[in-house]
């Protein structure tokens, strides 16, 4: 099922990375919310692994990193 992130700020930048940091999916958060699917920019399902959330406001400030794993 999908992924959400809560507890970031209104209009933050949210980037999902594989641990190696090439970017696998990138969105703007919602009311402090952000939601994933699980799938790559292309639409294609991620691999079992883990991966890095990374959050920052559209300043560069309140910068957060996370991490989610995905098992198929």
């Amino acid at each position: 099922g999908p992924v959400t992130i809560q507890g970031i700020r209104y209009d933050s930048d949210v980037k999902i990375t594989d641990v190696a940091g090439n970017l696998v999916y990138k969105t703007t958060s919602n009311g402090g919310t952000a939601t994933w699917n699980g799938k790559t920019i292309n639409g294609e399902d991620v691999a079992s692994g883990v991966y890095l959330i990374w959050t920052a406001t559209n300043t560069g400030k309140s910068k957060k990193v996370g991490k989610v794993t995905v098992i198929r």
